[in-house]
């Protein structure tokens, strides 16, 4: 009796530890396979007009972690609609990645201008967030193109019937934190 108990005693053991395991790993990871957004995308029967994939962080480090993410989207995408625009606007802190003085960015901006070059997609920064730091177009690769206004090229996209995928989008009042304290945000 007490050999069947310790079995179950064990056995429960390890599917808590199995369990914790499995929620530490979802909590983990904070992008999902696919952006919802995305499978909405892959659901039609018709390609749409344009994606434009939308990233506004207030952390200097995220575009790396995104980068990835937006590339994978992309692939999944071009399986389907190989022919439609795809344009990528980077518009809070994360941005800084993307200038040519970024230490430790080579690999970012190899995938950035390898989507440039291979797959055809434009990719913005925002110059109003770029002047926090007096930065230019100067400051970035050829491969990026400098938007005056990140939300403006944003809205631009959109009006011309663009589909909005969201990584990462900033509220009122982080957007208004950004420009009123950007020493808090740009190191």
């Amino acid at each position: 009796m007490k050999q069947v108990n310790w079995i179950i005693a064990t056995f429960a053991l390890a599917l808590m530890v199995v369990s914790v395991n499995c929620k530490a790993e979802q909590t983990d990871k904070s992008l999902p396979k696919m952006a919802p957004e995305v499978q909405q995308i892959l659901a039609l029967n018709e390609e749409p007009d344009g994606i434009v994939f939308d990233i506004e962080t207030l952390d200097v480090n995220a575009l790396p972690e995104y980068a990835p993410f937006v590339r994978d989207q992309i692939m999944l995408i071009r399986q389907k609609f190989p022919n439609v625009d795809i344009a990528v606007v980077t518009h809070g802190a994360e941005e800084f990645a993307l200038q040519k003085q970024a230490k430790g960015q080579q690999k970012l901006h190899n995938l950035f201008n390898q989507l440039v070059q291979e797959e055809e997609v434009s990719i913005h920064v925002c110059g109003a967030v770029a002047g926090l730091k007096k930065l230019s177009q100067e400051d970035f690769p050829d491969f990026v193109s400098f938007s005056a206004s990140g939300m403006a090229q944003l809205n631009d996209y959109i009006a011309i019937g663009y589909t909005v995928v969201p990584i990462r989008q900033l509220n009122k009042q982080e957007r208004k934190d950004l420009f009123e304290q950007p020493k808090d945000y740009l190191r």
